[in-house]
């Protein structure tokens, strides 16, 4: 970055919401094929007290085969806060997913929290970590 270039945390924060916006898209989608690029090759998925290993080893193990057994994936009441520290951002994000299972009909109703750091690369945001947990809505 050249000393002279002025960054408007503003712009970096709505484009670091559209990343995070993006995958959470991806997944309500159910098709997980064009995600890849929002992470680095590197990167790291914990979840449930669980580290996943990088992204491509959480979609092979881990939520790309649940996601064949949901008829709908979605979130409600999302809320997200970044904190922009050049070349990295932070986030924390809360919503309930809601998961409707096609074998039974049967619907998962969870509260949950994740936290990401993101780092811009060649003028990119990508997800270099990302740790969710969840529980049972009361």
């Amino acid at each position: 970055m050249k000393q002279e270039e002025v960054i408007d945390l503003a712009t970096e924060v709505q484009a670091v919401k559209k990343v995070m916006k993006t995958y959470k898209e991806t997944l309500e989608s159910l098709n997980v094929t064009d995600s890849y690029g929002l992470f680095t090759e590197d990167s790291e998925v914990l979840e449930q007290g669980k580290i996943e290993g990088t992204y491509r080893d959480y979609i092979a193990n881990h939520i790309g085969p649940e996601l064949g057994h949901f008829e709908s994936f979605t979130f409600s009441e999302y809320k997200i806060e970044v904190a922009v520290n050049m070349p990295y951002a932070f986030t924390t994000e809360s919503y309930i997913y809601n998961i409707v299972l096609t074998e039974d009909g049967r619907k998962v109703e969870r509260k949950a929290t994740a936290t990401s750091i993101l780092k811009k690369m060649d003028d990119e945001w990508k997800i270099i970590k990302t740790h969710s947990s969840s529980r049972a809505v009361k």
